[in-house]
């Protein structure tokens, strides 16, 4: 009767090809999911740009961002509208205890200058955390444009200015502002957004989050007559179609760690014995796991040790020891071991590094292809574990390793040259 044991036996070419072959269909996926856009039935765009005005009679406002002055490169929509000067905003938001009211400006405010005629959505004014005071700070991010229309004609608005709560190499809410020409209003896009090791830019996540902690952040303060929800356009600026409309008065997750504490000395025994025997396979999921987790929080650390020194700068050498350092690890660790408990705890030790940084990131939904794209990553860490286990000469020669070291670098380019 043949070992089954440890060993893959017979079987075990089939097992490593069909790994390559999920791992040559999870990446697949992910870039078909990224460019699906692009292949499939566009969405049908009107002739004209649709137009709305935040204040009757003012400015026409195109409710987009665009990658370029192009209404063909259209990203997220507009989310809030603050009425008031545009300095006065910015101050709201990035400096509220310095801003001074004059207690009867509700009274004496004109009628003359009502948002858009819409029906308002009343907001939860029981919600929790009313008082608190978001901290944003200046921001840096990719351009993007809004296009509005005065009396002047059409023309294209790169943002006023960007700020962001959070860190630059973590998580964050990020919003870009665009001033009124005519200075009546200031138009926000405000999303949540963490920083991906592996497509070296930001993941945006969602934009209701930030949406709803800047409402609770302007409720009940002195300096803002109301907040409210309006419909907008057609009603498909966000998934939950309205933008939050916010007039001025005159105008990290705690980490939480989890413990396993031994019933008996049976499951003791047990656990020692484990740790015994695959001591090395455990180093290398260990391995895995501290590099991953330490490339984000080293990041975060400097970033805010050294706020001079731009992000990037930071991020390149921790992304070479990312790129360089979690193959080396697979193959060092994965050598002398056992190749099933190998690829075992390399998926297991890297998967739980990826799972860890969503949850301290605050990511709680993820897009199908960067679901599969993470999948695609642990099958080739796996498989290059796998191949260092083989043993020349007797497994005969490690294919695994150069499946596995190949599908490391497609899963490493493809999102580097934009594909997902």
């Amino acid at each position: 009767m043949e070992d089954s044991g440890g060993e893959l036996g017979i079987g075990g070419d089939a097992a490593w090809v069909a790994a390559a072959l999920v791992l040559v269909a999870s990446l697949g996926g992910a870039v078909v999911l990224a460019e699906w856009p692009l292949w499939g039935v566009s969405t049908a765009q009107p002739a004209e740009p649709q137009l709305v005005e935040p204040t009757d009679n003012g400015t026409a406002l195109w409710p987009y961002t665009a990658r370029r002055p192009d209404h063909s490169s259209r990203t997220l929509g507009i989310n809030i509208v603050f009425y008031g000067n545009p300095d006065d905003v910015r101050t709201a938001l990035t400096e509220q205890s310095a801003l001074k009211w004059e207690s009867d400006a509700r009274a004496d405010r004109e009628a003359d200058s009502e948002t858009v005629s819409a029906e308002r959505v009343d907001i939860d004014t029981n919600a929790s955390n009313l008082t608190e005071i978001i901290s944003w700070t200046p921001a840096t991010g990719a351009n993007r444009y809004v296009y509005v229309e005065t009396d002047g004609g059409g023309r294209w608005l790169g943002e006023s200015y960007q700020l962001h709560s959070g860190t630059y190499l973590g998580s964050r809410s990020h919003i870009r502002a665009y001033e009124d020409p005519n200075e009546e209003w200031t138009a926000i896009q405000s999303h949540e957004e963490h920083w991906d090791w592996f497509r070296l830019r930001h993941t945006v996540t969602g934009i209701s989050d930030s949406q709803r902690a800047i409402e609770r952040d302007f409720m009940d303060k002195p300096y803002v007559e109301e907040v409210v929800r309006m419909p907008y356009g057609n009603g498909t600026l966000d998934a939950d179609g309205w933008v939050t409309g916010i007039r001025l008065v005159g105008a990290l997750l705690p980490l939480a760690l989890f413990g396993v504490v031994g019933r008996s000395r049976r499951m003791k025994r047990d656990a020692v014995r484990f740790f015994r025997q695959h001591r090395r396979e455990l180093g290398l999921g260990g391995g895995l796991f501290v590099l991953y987790t330490s490339v984000r929080h080293v990041g975060i650390l400097l970033e805010t040790t050294f706020p001079g020194l731009p992000p990037k700068a930071i991020a390149a050498p921790l992304y070479v020891a990312l790129v360089a350092g979690t193959p080396a690890i697979a193959y060092v660790l994965g050598r002398d071991s056992d190749r099933v408990w190998a690829f075992a705890f390399a998926a297991v030790g890297l998967g739980a590094a990826f799972v860890v940084d969503f949850a301290a990131m605050g990511v709680s939904v993820l897009p199908l292809r960067v679901v599969l794209h993470r999948g695609s990553v642990l099958l080739a860490v796996g498989l290059v574990a796998v191949g260092a286990a083989m043993r020349e000469g007797v497994d005969g020669r490690p294919d695994a390793l150069v499946v596995g070291s190949v599908g490391w670098l497609f899963t490493l380019g493809a999102p580097l040259l934009g594909y997902l």
